[in-house]
């Protein structure tokens, strides 16, 4: 990861920080228009379920939620503090998911994104990712884990 620290799972006492960090990263879509449903919900237990990882340098710059579950993993949620943009953290953070969840015997990894975000779209197809369904809101995506 560009100077980051390696992902660490994430501590009970950091939800509320996390979720700020969630809405502030979505908040420009948002601002463009886009409904977005609550995208910080279910932080707290998904921090006692072991399924959110941080990383940080003097701050919370990212936020991983994953859950490995076989045969499939989901990814939940990719978020990058605004001052951390830029600089390929969320790609990283990507590839840990994908690690995580090739070590934990999951041969797929799933997401959904918003319909409205094309540029998601893209770059989840980009990385590998194949769309699998679509409704006026949602765009599921799957991809193949080694």
């Amino acid at each position: 990861m560009a100077e980051a620290a390696q992902p660490r799972l994430a501590q009970a006492g950091e939800a509320s920080a996390i979720a700020r960090l969630i809405d502030a990263a979505y908040q420009p879509y948002r601002d463009q228009g886009i409904a977005l449903p609550d995208v910080s919900g279910g932080v707290h237990e998904a921090i006692a379920d072991g399924q959110v990882w941080v990383v940080e340098k003097t701050s919370l710059q990212g936020v991983l939620m994953l859950s490995t579950a076989p045969p499939i993993a989901h990814l939940t949620n990719v978020a990058v503090a605004q001052s951390a943009r830029g600089q390929g953290l969320g790609g990283a953070l990507i590839q840990w998911a994908l690690q995580l969840s090739t070590s934990a015997g999951c041969s797929e990894i799933s997401l959904a994104t918003h319909v409205e975000m094309p540029g998601n779209i893209a770059l989840y197809a980009h990385l590998g990712w194949r769309e699998t369904e679509r409704d006026d809101r949602r765009v599921m995506m799957v991809r193949a884990l080694p």
